[in-house]
C-alpha cells in the first residue's frame, strides 16, 4: 500500500517545518510499502525526484518567476493529479496546508489527515500585509473545506485546537493534539568561533517571533561589555536586512553576530554553549489566538540551555516557571531585566535548565510524540 505526505514547503531546509516534516514522514513510511512525499523544490540544487529506502520524494517548481498564488494553485493541481493516478493504492494521505489539502480531499475515498501547524489566512498577512479581506475570506473558505472533509486533524497545540473549535466549528473529538518534539544530543562540541560569552536566538525572523524586542533589550545590557547576541537564522541572509537597520540605530552592531541556515548538529552546539536561549514571542493573534508549538523552546530544553521566553499560553503548554524564565511579551525592559538576573545568578540558570531537560526527557522527545501519531494512523486504518 502507498501513503502520501503533501506539504507546500521546501524539504529539506533549515526551517523548523523541515524538522517536523522529517519526523512525520519517518513515521508514516512505516505504515505502508511506500511513502510518497510531495513538496516544493525551492531551487535546482534539490533533485526533482529522489528515492531513499521506501520514501519517494517528488518536488515541484524551482522557478522564482511564479508568484505565491500562481505556484500554490499549480501545486494543488499537481497534488490532485498525483492522487488521481494512484487513488486505488493510497491508504492514508497526510497534508500540512490547504494547497496540498485541496488536491487530496477531492478524492472522497482516500483517508486523510490534516496537520494544522498554522493556517494560511493567519500566516500570510505577515508576509503580504496588503491582502484584502475578500481574499482572506476565500482562504478561510478553503481552510473550512479542508477541515470539514479530512478524516482526522492533528495539531501541536491545545491553543490551536480551541481556535479550530471556536472559529471553524470543528468537533473536539476530530482533533488530536500532538506537540512538537526534539532529540537530545549525546555530546556537544564548542564551535571554534563561538563567542566566550553570548546569548542566542535561533529560528525564523517573522515579526511575530519578536526578535525586534530582543534587539532593543540588548541595548539595555551595554554594561555587559563582552556579551554578544548570536542570531542563527533559518532563512537566507537577505531576510535579515530590515533588522540590520534597527541594529545600527540601536548602536549594537559590534555586539550582534549573525549566522544563517546552519546544519542542525552545528546549531545545537551553538545553543548548548550559550548562556541563555531567548524566545521573545510577541503577544499577537498568530501566537495567542491561532497558537503554535515553538520548536526553539523544545530544542533549547533538549540542549540543556536555560530558556527565557514570553509568558504566553502556547509557551506554558511546554514549560512553567520551574523550567524557564517567563517574561511579559513585547517589553524589552522586562526582557533585559530577566536576562540580567540570570546572567548574574548562574545557579538559578542551572536549576532551570536541569528541570527543563528532565521535562523534555519525560514529555517531549520525538519518540513519545511519534507514538501518538502512530496511534492516529492505526485508528484511521481501522475505520
Amino acid at each position: 500500500m502507498l501513503n502520501v505526505y503533501a506539504a507546500y514547503d521546501v524539504f529539506p531546509s533549515s526551517k523548523g517545518s523541515s524538522t517536523h516534516i522529517k519526523e512525520m514522514i519517518s513515521e508514516l513510511s512505516t505504515h505502508g510499502d511506500e511513502l510518497r512525499l510531495l513538496c516544493l523544490r525551492g531551487n535546482d540544487k534539490l533533485p526533482a525526484v529522489q528515492k531513499h529506502e521506501n520514501i519517494l520524494i517528488k518536488r515541484y517548481y524551482a522557478e522564482e518567476k511564479l508568484n505565491y498564488l500562481e505556484k500554490a494553485s499549480l501545486f494543488s493541481e499537481e497534488i490532485f493529479l498525483e492522487i488521481e493516478r494512484n487513488v486505488n493504492d493510497i491508504e492514508i494521505a497526510h497534508f500540512r496546508d490547504i494547497w496540498s489539502g485541496m488536491g487530496i480531499i477531492a478524492h472522497k475515498n482516500v483517508k486523510s489527515v490534516f496537520e494544522v501547524n498554522a493556517l494560511t489566512s493567519v500566516e500570510l498577512p505577515y508576509r503580504y500585509p496588503n491582502l484584502t479581506d475578500d481574499f482572506l475570506n476565500k482562504l478561510k473558505f478553503l481552510e473550512q473545506k479542508c477541515l470539514k472533509n479530512s478524516d482526522v486533524i492533528v495539531t501541536p497545540s491545545y491553543t490551536t485546537k480551541k481556535f479550530l473549535m471556536s472559529d471553524y466549528n470543528v468537533s473536539e473529538d476530530k482533533i488530536q493534539v500532538i506537540p512538537n518534539g526534539a532529540y537530545i544530543p549525546d555530546v556537544f562540541e564548542r564551535p571554534d568561533d563561538a563567542p566566550e560569552n553570548y546569548i542566542i536566538y535561533f529560528g525564523a525572523l517573522q515579526r511575530w517571533q519578536g526578535i525586534e524586542v530582543l534587539l532593543k533589550a540588548m541595548a539595555f545590557l551595554e554594561d555587559y561589555e563582552d556579551l554578544k547576541l548570536l542570531i542563527c537564522s533559518s532563512v537566507k541572509e537577505k531576510a535579515f536586512k530590515p533588522l540590520q537597520k534597527l541594529i545600527e540605530k540601536l548602536e549594537i552592531s559590534d555586539r550582534v553576530i549573525i549566522k544563517s541556515k546552519l546544519q542542525r548538529e552545528t546549531l545545537y552546539n551553538y545553543i548548548h554553549f550559550a548562556k541563555l536561549s531567548i524566545a521573545p514571542l510577541k503577544a499577537c493573534d498568530r501566537n495567542i489566538i491561532q497558537g503554535c508549538s515553538p520548536l526553539k523552546i523544545l530544542e533549547s530544553m533538549a540542549c540543556g540551555t536555560t530558556l527565557v521566553a514570553s509568558d504566553l499560553p502556547v509557551v506554558r503548554e511546554l514549560v512553567s516557571e520551574k523550567e524557564a524564565m517567563l517574561v511579559e511579551p513585547d517589553r524589552e525592559l522586562d526582557l533585559a531585566r530577566c536576562i540580567r538576573f540570570l546572567l548574574d545568578n548562574p545557579e538559578e540558570c542551572k536549576a532551570l535548565s536541569d528541570q527543563a531537560l528532565e521535562k523534555m526527557k519525560k514529555e517531549f522527545t520525538w519518540s513519545s510524540q511519534l507514538k501518538k501519531l502512530n496511534q492516529v494512523y492505526e485508528d484511521l486504518r481501522a475505520i
